[in-house]
């Protein structure tokens, strides 16, 4: 186990149980005796948007940095996700990210995941390279939207 997967174990155990953790960088790369740029990248990386995570960063009077997960179920956060967070590209790592999550918390199915991924694959996407991103992007909102329409 390396050194980001300890952090990110160790701010998933501390989240109390409304999911909600407020941590000071500066103070986590003390106690795990490394740079700050190391909380900034398992932050980066480990908690996403895609990933059911938000981070906000609070300054002054010491600051902090508060992580909320997101229960995907609830709040519209899943047509948040879709609509607001991915914009207007996506890359098809991100995309089967994203895929990966909303199968996790059973909010579509494994199926539905795997006929979203061929849709948006780059070979399925018959466009000059410089606006496949853009296409997919549109592609998945599209199926997405639709998908969790049919199951409301």
């Amino acid at each position: 186990m390396n050194i980001s997967d300890i952090i990110q174990e160790f701010i998933i155990k501390s989240m109390g149980d409304d999911g909600i953790i407020d941590i000071s960088r500066n103070e986590l790369a003390e106690f795990f005796t490394c740079a700050p740029s190391q909380i900034n990248y398992v932050l980066e990386t480990r908690f996403t948007v895609d990933k059911g995570y938000l981070i906000e960063s609070k300054r002054g009077g010491g600051g902090f940095i508060r992580i909320t997960k997101k229960d995907l179920s609830k709040d519209g956060y899943v047509n948040s996700l879709i609509l607001e967070s991915i914009g207007d590209e996506l890359k098809y790592q991100r995309a089967t990210s994203i895929l990966d999550r909303l199968v996790k918390e059973k909010i579509i199915t494994k199926r539905e995941k795997d006929i979203i991924s061929a849709a948006i694959l780059d070979s399925a996407i018959a466009s000059p390279f410089a606006i496949k991103d853009k296409l997919r992007a549109s592609i998945f909102k599209s199926i997405m939207l639709s998908i969790l329409e049919v199951k409301k």
